[in-house]
């Protein structure tokens, strides 16, 4: 059975990792069967719903290039170009590093720049031994670690711990590691296309324990740097076993002058069982104020694993100052007493519950924030043709299978969620005729040119004044992954997963508001100052 090789088939969407649902049925909860989880019900997914956009995702031809197969990797951009380090070019169903014993489990020890425009790739290693590094084997080790965390501020890679090997001699010898890593973009990129000098010479490193941090996630907002949940984990990995989770968010600032690098630190949220996650979707937040201004933030959906070894369902919102909040109206946090369950106006995420390719959209008109989640694992897939499935299509799968269906989670002006479930993946087959599920650990990169605001969301009521209804832009790609042949791996003899190489296009198309829906309220606003940007 192979993966790497696939035919491409356009018609029905592709299937994911883990996931959970939202339907337009106001207040109604779906049960689940597993009671490990956080809530013992899902807010029903929204499907066909009043969005003011669609999303497709296209397959890319980046032509004779050689594209990398990696997941869980660090990114930049410069110039157009993505700069990709560390990360596993194995797949999901082994988690050993460097074993000599299984060809091909290893880390990614180049580092690779990826021009999609010109559809041209280069790399260079950075292994001690190589005159071009420059770097000790530790070094070029606390590199390359998978499920690091990272930010990238101006031209200015940020790479915080992450998860590999402290001696690949020696497979028990893994763990979280405690470096903050500084790396010069325009200098790196120089260097892999053939640039004089060492890969060290573009490089800072320091350690610290606050940084001893896998599976979670770095947003920097107002000068400080904001290291959300994660865990820290020692020794070689086995399964559903967990490290010691942070259970806070850590705030620091960081002081670089492109020769040294220190940093200070801030402080930490109380740490608290409701957030005892990682392996989670992360990402940058905008809300309108009643005073009409625009406040930056975070948020973190679900995530792994409870206490019971469940999921978690219900959202945190974290402030500029690095300060989280669970959005439970109060009630009880964990469950205990199933409050959260009994109260339909709280959320409780149903899909794309593990760590994806995402985009984040806002619109200032209607003070809605929306967050599109691509492929990954999963709770609940939509397939209404399956007769396990519920009222509302979908069907529950209490093991999380991968995925390569997609929805949008969506914070509404009044403080509200909602999700929304938009197709999938182009449906693809390997040789062996396997649907291919897409999108866990892999990355979104925005496309040059559309609007965005300073913190990487796109200015959604800007596409929407220069872009008619019924027309499409290109607004980034989604690349690298994991790559899985069936809904599970793991205990699966038949089953394989792999590394992706694949680039997608996403397409999001401006809708053609129906009559009487209040999308076409925003899209009249809109079209009185409709320009090209």
């Amino acid at each position: 059975m192979t993966l790497p090789s696939a035919t491409l088939r356009t018609g029905t969407p592709g299937a994911a990792l883990r996931s959970t649902l939202l339907a337009a049925l106001v207040g109604l909860c779906l049960p689940i069967a597993a009671l490990a989880n956080q809530t013992s019900t899902v807010t029903p997914v929204i499907v066909d719903g009043d969005l003011p956009y669609s999303v497709e995702l296209r397959r890319y031809d980046m032509g004779a290039a050689q594209v990398p197969t990696v997941h869980s990797f660090i990114a930049g951009e410069h110039a157009g170009q993505w700069v990709v380090v560390g990360g596993l070019t194995n797949g999901l169903h082994g988690f050993d590093l460097n074993d000599a014993d299984v060809p091909g489990r290893r880390t990614n020890r180049d580092v690779w720049v990826i021009d999609p425009h010109t559809r041209e790739t280069w790399a260079r290693t950075i292994d001690a031994g190589d005159a071009g590094s420059g770097f000790t084997e530790l070094e070029v080790l606390s590199l390359t670690t998978a499920n690091a965390q990272f930010e990238q501020v101006g031209d200015t890679l940020y790479k915080v711990g992450g998860y590999g090997d402290n001696d690949p001699a020696n497979p028990d010898d893994r763990g979280t590691f405690s470096t903050l890593s500084a790396i010069d973009l325009p200098g790196i990129v120089d260097w892999v296309k053939g640039g004089a000098g060492q890969a060290a010479d573009h490089v800072r490193q320091i350690s610290d324990p606050l940084f001893t941090v896998t599976g979670g996630d770095l947003y920097e907002i107002d000068g400080q740097m904001h290291l959300v949940f994660g865990q820290d984990y020692q020794g070689r990995y086995r399964g559903r076993l967990t490290g010691e989770y942070t259970n806070q968010v850590r705030t620091f600032t960081i002081q670089d002058d492109g020769g040294s690098l220190g940093f200070t630190t801030v402080g930490s949220s109380t740490p608290s069982a409701e957030f005892r996650r990682r392996d989670l979707n992360v990402y940058p937040a905008l809300t309108k104020q009643n005073d009409g201004t625009i406040a930056e933030g975070i948020t973190a959906l679900s995530g792994v694993f409870t206490e019971a070894d469940g999921y978690w369902t219900v959202p945190v919102e974290i402030d500029a100052t690095g300060q989280p909040t669970q959005i439970d109206g109060g009630l009880d946090p964990l469950n205990a007493g199933g409050e959260l369950d009994a109260d339909d106006g709280v959320f409780k995420q149903a899909m794309n519950i593990y760590h994806s390719a995402k985009l984040g959209l806002f619109s200032a008109e209607a003070g809605e924030m929306h967050q599109v989640l691509m492929g990954g694992i999963t709770l609940q897939e939509y397939d209404p043709g399956n007769a396990a499935a519920d009222a509302l299509g979908f069907v529950t799968d209490d093991d999380l299978p991968n995925t390569s269906q997609m929805t949008a989670v969506v914070r509404n002006a009044d403080g509200s969620y909602e999700q929304h479930y938009l197709g999938a993946y182009p449906e693809m087959l390997t040789d062996d005729g396997d649907l291919m599920r897409f999108g866990s650990n892999a990355e979104f990169f925005l496309d040059e040119g559309v609007p965005a605001y300073d913190n990487g969301v796109v200015d959604l009521d800007t596409i929407m004044r220069n872009v008619m209804p019924g027309n499409a832009v290109r607004v980034g790609f989604v690349y690298g992954g994991i790559v899985a042949n069936a809904p599970h791996v793991f205990n699966n003899p038949g089953a394989l997963s792999s590394a992706s190489g694949e680039v997608f296009e996403v397409i999001l198309t401006v809708a053609i508001p129906e009559p009487g829906s209040s999308a076409i309220a925003m899209t009249l606003v809109l079209a009185a100052g409709r320009r090209r940007w």
